[in-house]
Formats: C-alpha cells, structure tokens, sequence
C-alpha cells in the first residue's frame, strides 16, 4: 500500500512539474503563444515565440513581431508587415511574406515558403521543400541567401536574390527576377527561361537548362551538363569534362577547357577559345575560313575567322582566338532529317505549335514549342508530348534530330470558368459564372461601402 502511495504521488509531483512548464506555453499572454486546431491569431504586438500546430494560422501584421517561430503539421504563418527573427517551418506547414521582414527562415519536411514581398536574409529549404520566391525587383521580395537541399524545389519568378545555393537533386527554376550568383551543385537541376544574374557556378554533375534571360558569366565544371538554347551571356566557361550543347542565344566569349565538350548547332558568338584536349564541335553548313584558319577534313586548324550557316539557314561568323594544338575544333556538316509535328486532337484546328504541324527538314537540335489555344468555346491547353522529346511535360522543350522523327503535341479540354471564352458575367461577384442571389447578398452587404478620399 505504501509503495502504491508513493508511485501516485511521484505521479502527481511529475504531472506538476510539467503543468507548471507547460502553463506559459499555454497562453498568449507573456510574450509567447501556442495555437492549436483551427485556432488563429493576428500578432499586432511584440511576442518571444510561438508554437503552430494542426491547421492553425498566425497573421503577422505592422507592429507586431515574433523572435521565435516554429510550424507544424500543415498550420501556417502570414507576414504582411512587422518582423520575424527566426521561423522555422516542418511537417508541410507553410509560410508566405508578403511585407515585413523575416530574418531567417528554414523549411522542412515538404513544407511551402510562398515569398512576395518583404526581405529575408536567409532561407535554408529542406526534405522536399518548396519555395517560390515572386514580386517585382524595384518592390518585390529581396532575400541575401537562398540554400536548397534534399530534393527541394525553388521557383524563381521576380524579385531580388542574392545568392542561392542549390544541392542535393535539388530543382530551381528561373523565370524572372534578379539574381547576383547561382550556385548548382550534386546533380541539382536549374533552369533558366528569363531574369537576370551575374554569374551561375554549375558543379557535380548538375545539369542546367537556359532558354532565356541574361547572365554575365556561366562556368561548367565536375560533368556537369549545360543546354543553351536562349538568353545572352557574355561569357561561357566549359571545364573538367564537362558538356555544353548550344542551339540558341548569345554568347559573346566561349572558353573550353580540361577536356570539356562543346557542342554548337545555333546562335550566334564572337569568339571561340579551345585549349587542354577540350573539343569544340561546329554543326552546320557552308563552312568557310579567312585568316590563318583552315579546314583539314572536319578539323579546324590554326587561328582566324570561321563562317557559315545553321541548318535553319542563319548565317553565323565567329573569331577562333586560341587553338590549342591538344584541343579540337571541328566543323561538320549533317545531313537533315524529316521531323513530323501532330497535334492531338487533330480535328479542332490547333495552330499554336511551333513549328507548324506538318513535316520539316531539320539536323541538330531543334527548339519545339506549344500553347494555349482557344476558339470560342472550346479552349484547349497542353499536356504533354508524345515522341522523342527532351521534356515530355514541357510546353518548351528541344528535340534532336539525327534521324527522322515523329513527335505529337497532345492537347486537352481546358475550359473553366473565368477563361477568354467562358468570362464572369456582369453582376458576378462571387466569380462562379452565375449571378444567384448569394450575389445580390453580397452587393447588399457592402451597399454604402466608400473608399473615396472624401470618405476617409
């Protein structure tokens, strides 16, 4: 009986003891607050921390600041205005900032981070995260330091990143935005289809894709892979077996070196520079020298000017500067190929392919492209490609043609309320596509609402 005495008020002493430590964490008063369940809470004052879990929500508004924060299980964090020292998000929680400030921040556990606006100085995205970063440079999102690791997503469409750090398989794709340095590395994948950046390091195998934008300086290192397809960049640096493809865009200066491998079927450029057992591998037709370059067979020895034509008839010219005699530069001319473009329906008139449905003749790598179409009412979007492509799933993707092929460009009903062909009508204010009385309510329940100066 005695012993059953004492184990009940060990029992008791125990459950104290972790009342008393859990009764701050229990209120929103004293600087500090939990949130449970559905619970939600506008922070409009200054806090020490706070603790999210199940589908709760905190609000961060102007005024209000949080030093410590931590999300779990699918709640979520707003920041429109004030500051949050350090936010740390787990379990597929999220958090968006739109205004405000938020220090540091860390994502887990396939958690979102959706950032607007404001500024950050540092994000660490984890485990399958995923990060979108948008706004407009001059009053958009700024953020000093972005790393992704673990499989993470970064989808970069506006606003000002300093440095981002992109390792581990993780994917970063750039549509816009401003960037100063981009770092890829562990077979991490990035593509570029707009914005700006100074300079992009790409390491270990990563495989880097860009289509469009500008960028002073991309260097290729450790096999990596590079596809240039668009976009301009003054400078292009090809080392330590490392393989770039061109097919399009600018490139002012292209240096090959360590044994890298060039391949060069489109665009345009101004010099060319081969050293240490690099290659450099021109496709095209009409290939004339001028200078001290000549042609022995398919190689180009010597230094001077190189001309020609692209498959697609482009005319091109560019300086070979340095020919090492250990590298090689060759110019080769293949044969095209048929490539047949279908769509898929084919009976609806689909003409927002490019190129054109039909058959043309092509060698190297060619740039295919597909998108919305619309005759009223029917609205069509794309949803993948069918043949040999290099993305099946993108609507921008690249084929290479060394042999004839077939691909098709499937498309599917797209129709939903609020498109070209289907727009809200007059009086819709909830934008279902029907005026009902939950309209009439609606205008009923803000009749006499001013927003005029004079109503101030």
């Amino acid at each position: 009986m005695n012993k059953q005495n004492n184990l009940i008020t060990r029992y008791c002493l125990a459950a104290t003891v972790v009342l008393a430590l859990l009764g701050p964490l229990a209120t929103k008063s004293r600087g500090s607050f939990v949130l449970l369940g559905d619970e939600q809470l506008t922070v409009t004052s200054s806090h020490e921390w706070g603790l999210l879990y199940d589908r709760s929500r905190a609000f961060i508004v102007p005024g209000g600041s949080v030093q410590t924060l931590y999300t779990y299980d699918s709640s979520g964090v707003d920041v429109s205005g004030g500051y949050v020292g350090s936010l740390s998000a787990y379990n597929s929680s999220g958090a968006n900032l739109s205004s405000g400030s938020i220090y540091n921040l860390r994502t887990y556990d396939s958690s979102g981070v959706g950032v607007s606006g404001g500024s950050m100085s540092t994000l660490y995205a984890y485990n399958f995260s995923t990060v979108n970063v948008s706004g407009n440079v001059s009053g958009g999102s700024v953020i000093n330091s972005l790393y992704a690791y673990d499989s993470s997503v970064a989808k970069i469409s506006g606003g000002i990143v300093s440095d981002l750090y992109a390792r581990d398989s993780t994917a970063v794709d750039i549509s816009g935005g401003d960037m100063s340095t981009l770092y890829a590395y562990n077979f991490s994948i990035v593509n570029v289809s707009g914005g700006s950046r100074s300079r992009l390091y790409a390491y270990d195998s990563s495989d880097v894709d860009i289509s469009g934008g500008n960028m002073s300086t991309l260097d290729a290192y450790n096999f990596s892979t590079v596809d240039v397809s668009g976009g301009t960049m003054p400078y292009l640096y090809a080392y330590d077996s490392s393989d770039v493809d061109i097919s399009g865009g600018s490139v002012s200066r292209l240096y090959a070196r360590n044994s890298s491998d060039v391949t060069i079927s489109g665009g345009s450029f101004d010099y060319v520079y081969a050293y240490d057992s690099s290659r450099v591998t021109f496709y095209g037709q009409n290939f004339r020298v001028f200078g001290a370059l000549r042609l022995d067979g398919d190689r180009i020895l010597g230094i001077g000017f190189l001309s020609g034509e692209w498959f697609d008839g482009t005319p091109w010219a560019v300086n070979i500067y340095d020919n090492e005699p250990t590298a090689t530069i060759l110019a080769i001319t293949e044969p095209t190929h048929i490539l047949t473009i279908n769509v898929d329906p084919n009976d609806v008139g689909i003409d927002t392919i490019t190129p054109s449905v039909g058959a043309h003749d092509y060698a190297g790598r060619v740039n295919i492209n597909a998108q919305q179409f619309a005759k009223c009412p029917d609205v069509y979007v794309f949803d993948h490609w069918e043949g040999d492509v290099n993305d099946p799933n993108s609507a921008n993707t690249t084929v290479f043609i060394d042999a004839d092929k077939i691909v098709t460009a499937v498309f599917v009903d797209g129709r939903q309320c609020g498109d070209e062909c289907h727009p809200y009508p007059a009086g819709d204010l909830d934008k279902d596509c029907v005026v009902t009385f939950g309209d009439f309510a609606l205008f009923a329940s803000h009749w006499l609402d001013c927003t005029k100066p004079e109503c101030d």
